[in-house]
């Protein structure tokens, strides 16, 4: 009886149709694929699909057209992912190198965007003066009770603010507010930060210094080139603040230059112009006899400053964190001009009993030949990675670091340009080739999958002249997440073509090589599970030492001698197989030098060392904000980098605090320095 209705009821019902379209994602969702016999594309169905649908409107069952709903949305999340990568890539170009139609559509967004931002700040006032209320006195003083009474719940920063609140209130005469050296350092912060406008517009709502009084402070040092025994000598002061234990008077000097707008101008206070580089008189005549070689006037005349080259001392235990010196440079610095002026900020620092462990700096040519003018600190050594400090009294060394992001992007710049990009490296290593188009598969395939262990951009993978600067992408491309998404789909028919054993040794490599360069103090209060790798250094015999100077440097030797014994390849071609020669050579005085430095640390009495304290992020960080405080105008002049300076020397840390940019950022203590502050005496006319 039930079986013989059975093709009625089939008959009565339409059957669910699944879905057929988005067949880029059926593969990586929870369902089957039905292949129907009497039609040609098949259809993805749920777990739970119904397989009938009592209604003819219905073309599929409730739990199908749930996974239909659910791959318009991720369709949906992925074309709007893609559009905001493209937006975001054009935004950083430069409007000259956009066609017309990129500079169409980058105007059209940025006059919606103004638009929105209009309308937001327009109903924001239009809701504070709906929701405004003036309080009467007794409300106020109810309030004023309030806070009275739970003062004791403030931090001690925001105590000192608010008794500096009370404190300006209670005074009539405001010439007569005798401001805390913490209020003067977080004013002359604001006004760094914000402008003299927006500090204006701060100072309707909160007490807070003139601009004038600031002026008083910010201008108490008059900035010059070279190295001033006013900014060392407040260095030394706080050397001297850390601690009276030995280790604390070390140092990490870096240095780089930036880039400023050249041109002239008259200082009002000393009547000097201002604009030129300043050559010493041996420099002066070697520039005469080169030029007089070169078949040029051999009158010298002075070269408009391009160029600034700033020394900056970094604690290695200590928290001293400053600029000690600003040189103007011209396009050619030389290595002999870039050896005087830095044997010259290591003797000034020594003689103020601040002593030089460690040199940091990128991998310019010119930093490489600085480096090849000193002798080995020990004949012994295989290579030249420290010199004696010859400033010191003592026999010390002295170490040559290379900005370990620097390498990092180095090195993924010479990945990516194996069998892609420029093509002029076909790496080659144990057998197996590594190739850029691996990197460029991962961004293909996890675009299609809903959950990805990574998920690469289009600025990871289309490397231009702004991504490959991003030591964010160079970080992520050699990460132990991408290693282990190779592992797990290397059988897959999407990377089976490509070599992958090699390639993910090499990345873990990497990843472990920054990892332990990057070692910093681990904030205990964090969720975050943490490598062990990146803790700081208390032992001399840390295993860490050995995997750098052990398996991670034999790797690279390994390398050469593979690439060395392949048959059948001219030199040319053989050096093609291999990393470039000058990455090669900064990776081992690097690690050497950071290895040694680490140890000479722990055996002078320090109990923890910082692998991060010897990176140019501090640096970095402070060209940043420089450019900043210019506002729109972010290529500053000399004059304007001096006047920044001494500000910045004022404000002190904080001054240098950034949450964005080419680093990465250290969350710094946020208490301010309550020492007294030396201002300029006004003269009583």
């Amino acid at each position: 009886m039930y079986l013989s209705s059975l093709p009625d009821e089939i008959q009565k019902s339409n059957t669910c149709s699944g879905v057929r379209q988005y067949e880029c994602l059926w593969r990586n969702s929870k369902g089957h694929i039905d292949t129907i016999l009497f039609e040609e594309t098949p259809c993805f169905r749920s777990l739970e699909c119904l397989l009938f649908v009592n209604s003819y409107s219905d073309k599929r069952c409730g739990k199908c057209q749930a996974e239909l709903r659910n791959f318009r949305k991720i369709m949906l999340r992925k074309e709007e992912r893609i559009d905001k990568n493209a937006s975001a890539e054009s935004a950083k170009v430069l409007n000259k190198f956009l066609s017309p139609e990129e500079l169409k559509e980058k105007a059209e967004r940025l006059r919606k965007s103004k638009r929105q931002e209009k309308k937001r700040a327009d109903r924001l006032k239009e809701r504070l003066e709906k929701n405004k209320i003036k309080l009467d006195e007794y409300s106020h003083n109810d309030l004023l009770q309030i806070f009275m009474e739970n003062q004791h719940k403030l931090t001690p920063e925001q105590r000192q603010f608010w008794e500096a609140q009370v404190n300006a209130l209670k005074v009539k005469n405001k010439k007569n507010i005798h401001w805390d050296p913490v209020m003067i350092r977080l004013a002359l912060h604001w006004q760094h930060q914000l402008g003299n406008t927006g500090y204006d517009s701060l100072r309707k709502f909160i007490s807070l210094p003139c601009t004038r009084r600031l002026y008083d402070y910010s201008h108490v040092y008059k900035s010059k080139e070279g190295c001033q025994e006013e900014f060392l000598r407040d260095v030394k002061k706080l050397v001297e603040k850390s601690g009276t234990e030995k280790h604390f008077k070390y140092v990490n000097l870096m240095f780089d230059e930036m880039h400023i707008r050249s041109g002239l101008v008259i200082s009002r206070s000393t009547g000097e112009l201002i604009g030129y580089t300043n050559l010493s008189e041996v420099e002066v005549v070697l520039k005469r006899l080169t030029d007089k070689d070169a078949g040029v006037s051999a009158n010298y005349r002075p070269s408009l400053a391009k160029k600034v080259l700033v020394y900056l001392a970094k604690g290695i235990t200590s928290s001293v964190s400053d600029v000690v010196a600003v040189y103007t440079t011209d396009d050619s610095l030389l290595a002999s001009q870039l050896y005087s002026r830095t044997w010259e900020v290591v003797y000034f620092l020594e003689c103020a009993d601040i002593h030089v462990l460690s040199l940091t700096f990128d991998g310019a040519p010119t930093n490489i030949k600085f480096i090849q003018m000193h002798g080995k600190y020990n004949e012994h050594d295989a290579f030249l990675y420290a010199t004696n400090n010859l400033a010191a009294e003592e026999k010390r060394p002295i170490y040559f670091i290379v900005d370990p992001p620097h390498l990092l992007k180095t090195c993924r710049n010479c990945l990516a340009n194996s069998f892609c990009h420029k093509k002029c490296r076909k790496l080659w290593k144990n057998g197996e080739e590594m190739s850029w188009e691996v990197f460029v598969q991962i961004y293909e395939f996890s675009k299609t999958m809903k959950f990805c262990d990574t998920k690469p951009t289009k600025a990871h993978i289309k490397l231009t002249s702004f991504s490959c600067m991003k030591v964010i992408y160079a970080v992520q491309i050699f990460s132990a997440s991408v290693a282990n998404f190779l592992e797990k789909y290397k059988t897959h028919e999407t990377f089976q073509k490509y070599q992958i054993n090699e390639l993910v040794k090499f990345i873990r490599l990497m990843n472990r090589f920054f990892d332990c360069m990057n070692a910093k103090v681990s904030n205990k209060g964090s969720s975050k599970k943490k490598s062990s790798d990146t803790l700081p250094y208390s032992n001399v015999n840390d295993e860490r030492f050995h995997f750098l100077t052990g398996e991670f440097l034999q790797y690279f030797d390994d390398w050469e001698e593979d690439v060395k014994k392949r048959l059948g390849f001219t030199k040319k071609e053989k050096q093609r197989m291999n990393l470039s020669h000058q990455f090669l050579h900064a990776i081992r005085i690097t690690v050497h030098s950071f290895v040694s430095a680490i140890r000479f640390m722990i055996n002078i009495g320090a109990t923890e060392v910082n692998g991060q304290d010897f990176n140019q992020d501090l640096l970095e960080q402070y060209f940043s904000t420089m450019r900043a405080a210019g506002g729109a105008n972010n290529n500053p002049g000399e004059r304007q980098v001096h006047l920044t300076r001494a500000k910045i020397h004022a404000i002190g840390q904080q001054g240098v605090t950034t949450t964005k940019g080419n680093t990465l950022v250290q969350k710094r203590d946020c208490s301010l320095d309550s020492s007294p502050l030396p201002a300029l005496k006004r003269t009583r006319k």
